[in-house]
């Protein structure tokens, strides 16, 4: 049917300037300001249409002006990667960080908190994060809720994830709570037994919790395959996490370390016969795998003549995965037949091999409890009652003296830095901060030197590079105790290590770091 004039106004007037503009997404992840479009006017792109349907000859019409707004609705022009004749330049999408680019990477994600440490002193937290998987599996959390009687407490927590984000989310966002609920029940006076089997309740009932919910939606009687619902509720339960919570009461200056996992907690504890200050490691938590003895014995008993198949006593794995005690991870807690449904229902992983009297993993947290020396800043007067200021409790000035230093890590920071060196890297960073040199790192130390075997990292046969941090690498450049001890465990002054390490991308950077997360806890003056 041939366009008389009238019908060719009337279609052109559907994509005039005073008709509503089309925006549509471009079919490229390049962001659309980067583009340039063909500008191709409104008669060549309808009469080329037109001329398509009716089989009729096209007419290519001069390319006219449009206004700006509607260019998001023409396909756009690919810009040429030749250059004044020469061949095309392609390069990498990936950056080779430097210096002040890694920096600012490994600072991203750090932060500080102040706190009651007791006696009239206040506290400090320093903590960072450096995601390795995306979307990253570590979380943390910093807060106070009451304990016994009542009285407020400050609670620490760091969750290695593995298998997803899930489980550690969950914790981040409700065990502390939950065992706060539990101390809560407890009198001022409670005793510690009584205080570490409500934290030991807690851990439990999350668990249960998680592993019953996930239970009761996938076998409840409105489960379709592929629910929404059912997919969001066992979550939790098929991925999993370490736990690693610190419990601080800072009116008797207890602190109780409460560990599921590899997570670690390690105590810089003040040594008071040195003259000179220094510190001394006081592990308050043993890595929760097969390589622990304590833990080899309970899982051998509890699951007679498994010992060949069920724990591996090089790599430390219970059938595959490398902690012995765990939230989540149903595959080593349910039955088959239920393991099995979650699998062809919902998409999540079979049945472990060898898997035959489950369950292996358990919550349950071993708790160790010490008090803690806390520093007293110069002037400062101490109080009783754990920090309340009245008159009737002042005491007369105490001496200067230093506090203790609490380090929680997840396994992603310990891979790489022993307890004694990690005591030693933060205790350098204290003496720096008094000595108000936190960047003063000797310029011969930022000088890169041909790498070596005896620097501490090599490359064995069918493994990756691997390294490890110890003081003569050790530099102090970061205001924050915990980025300073995450720049030190991934490198310190051998700035192409660290720069290489920091510019590692997903997913390959898990095979260079895990995520890692620190926390840093002063109690008292720093």
């Amino acid at each position: 049917m041939p366009l008389n004039n009238q019908s060719l106004k009337k279609i052109l007037g559907a994509v005039s300037s005073r008709s509503p503009t089309l925006v549509r997404r471009l079919y490229s992840s390049r962001p659309p300001s980067t583009l340039r479009y063909a500008r191709v006017s409104p008669v060549a792109t309808i009469v080329g249409g037109v001329a398509a349907v009716t089989g009729a000859a096209a007419y290519l019409l001069q390319p006219t002006a449009f206004k700006e707004e509607n260019a998001a609705i023409f396909v756009p022009q690919i810009s040429s990667l030749k250059k004044d004749g020469g061949s095309s330049n392609i390069q990498s999408p990936v950056r080779a960080l430097n210096l002040a680019d890694a920096n600012e990477v490994l600072r991203r994600e750090q932060s500080s908190k102040l706190f009651d440490a007791g006696n009239g002193q206040r506290g400090r937290c320093d903590v960072v994060r450096v995601p390795s998987n995306s979307p990253v599996e570590d979380e943390f959390v910093v807060g106070t809720q009451v304990g016994p009687g009542r009285n407020q407490w400050t609670f620490w927590g760091v969750f290695d994830g593995h298998a997803g984000w899930a489980t550690s989310v969950l914790l981040r966002e409700n065990l502390i709570s939950i065992v706060s609920d539990h101390l809560e029940e407890l009198p001022a006076n409670a005793p510690s037994p009584e205080i570490s089997s409500a934290i030991i309740k807690a851990f439990i009932s999350v668990d249960d919790s998680i592993n019953a919910a996930a239970l009761a939606a996938m076998n409840g009687p409105d489960a379709q395959p592929g629910s929404a619902e059912v997919l969001s509720a066992i979550a939790p339960a098929i991925a999993g996490s370490c736990a690693l919570l610190a419990a601080y009461d800072p009116r008797s200056t207890t602190l109780r370390v409460a560990c599921t996992g590899d997570s670690r907690a390690v105590l810089g504890r003040v040594d008071a016969d040195s003259a000179k200050p220094k510190y001394t490691a006081v592990p308050l938590s043993k890595d929760q795998t097969g390589k622990n003895d304590d833990e080899y014995a309970r899982l051998t008993a509890a699951h007679p003549g498994e010992e060949e198949t069920m724990i591996n006593r090089e790599s430390g794995r219970i059938l595959g995965l490398a902690v012995t005690r765990a939230f989540g991870d149903h595959r080593w807690k349910w039955r088959e037949s239920d393991i099995t449904e979650a699998q062809q229902r919902y998409w999540s992983s079979g049945p472990r091999p060898n898997s035959r009297t489950p369950p292996y993993l358990t919550a349950e947290p071993v708790i160790e409890e010490t008090r803690i020396n806390v520093g007293v800043k110069p002037g400062s007067t101490s109080t009783g009652g754990g920090g309340a200021n009245n008159d009737q409790q002042q005491q007369p000035q105490p001496q200067p003296q230093r506090g203790d230093f609490l380090i929680l890590a997840s396994d992603g920071f310990w891979d790489h830095i022993s307890n004694e060196d990690a005591v030693e890297c933060v205790a350098r960073w204290i003496a720096a901060k008094k000595a108000n040199n936190l960047r003063g790192t000797p310029p011969s130390l930022l000088k890169d030197k041909p790498p070596k075997r005896n620097e501490h990292w090599w490359l064995d046969e069918g493994r990756y590079v691997e390294w490890r941090a110890t003081p003569e690498y050790f530099v102090v450049e970061d205001d924050n105790a915990a980025t300073h001890l995450v720049r030190n465990a991934f490198g310190g002054s051998r700035r192409n290590l660290f720069c290489g390490v920091m510019s590692a991308y997903p997913p390959i950077s898990r095979n260079v770091r895990d995520d890692t997360t620190v926390q840093v806890v002063f109690f008292g003056d720093v």
